[in-house]
Order: structure tokens, then C-alpha cells, then sequence
């Protein structure tokens, strides 16, 4: 199982909760952590604020999840304007390949619109959507 923080707001939602739910990406930050003043120390952390519209199987209403994503290495990020629409999100559990800082892959892997590695995830809050897919 991932090692993921607060992944039990995910499984309250649904008990069948999959990543595969993730929809659509609706907000993407990147923003940085500075140790210091430095523009470029190798202390600074880089990280992503998205929020993902989660459909669970079997439901009409979107939901949706913000997670922040630590230590983020090699970002990539393909989108057209509005909504990017994820076809089969995969997170990937890499702390076997022992490499620095690195735990996690996240990408898109059919349409391969969003990929990048990452030391940590935090499921930051889940709501229900006013947004409706039509």
C-alpha cells in the first residue's frame, strides 16, 4: 500500500476508493519551500498544490481532493486550456530503487499529460463539487 498521508480521507469517500476515480485535474500550484534566502539552495524544496475532480464508481456528483506533492523532481505537464482530462493515473510506490529524495512517480499513463517524481503526498482535504461534468 502507498504511503500516503491522511490516504484515509480517501477510503471515507469511497471503500473502493482507486485512482483510476481521478477524472479531471482542475488546479495546478507549483510553489517552492525556502530554507533560506538563497533563490538556488539545494535546501529549498520544490512542490505541487493540485486538486483532482473524482468521480467514484457508480456516482453522478465529483468530488474533489487536493493533495500537495513534496520534493517534486522532473515535472512535466501538458494542457490545452481548461480542464486536463486524465485517462489512467497511476502512483507509483519507487522506494524499492533506493533513489535519493525519490519515493513516487504520478503520471497519466495513456494520455501522458502530467508526470513527475516526488519524496512525499498528503491528501489535504476532500469536498463534494459543485462542478458538473455534462
Amino acid at each position: 500500500m502507498l504511503n500516503i498521508k491522511n490516504f484515509h480521507l480517501l477510503n471515507n469517500l469511497s471503500p473502493e476508493f482507486s485512482f483510476l476515480d481521478m477524472k479531471y485535474i482542475i488546479e495546478v500550484r507549483y510553489f517552492i519551500e525556502y530554507s533560506n534566502s538563497f533563490l538556488f539552495d539545494e535546501e529549498n524544496q520544490t512542490n505541487l498544490h493540485i486538486v483532482f475532480l473524482l468521480q467514484p464508481k457508480g456516482a453522478h456528483d465529483f468530488y474533489e481532493i487536493s493533495m500537495n506533492f513534496y520534493g517534486v523532481e522532473n515535472f512535466e505537464l501538458f494542457a490545452t486550456g481548461g480542464a486536463i482530462q486524465l485517462s489512467i493515473l497511476q502512483i507509483l510506490d519507487l522506494r524499492d530503487r533506493s533513489w535519493e529524495n525519490i519515493r513516487f512517480q504520478i503520471r497519466d499513463l495513456e494520455n501522458e499529460d502530467i508526470d513527475f517524481y516526488c519524496n512525499s503526498i498528503e491528501v489535504l482535504n476532500v469536498k463534494e463539487s459543485q462542478i458538473i461534468d455534462n
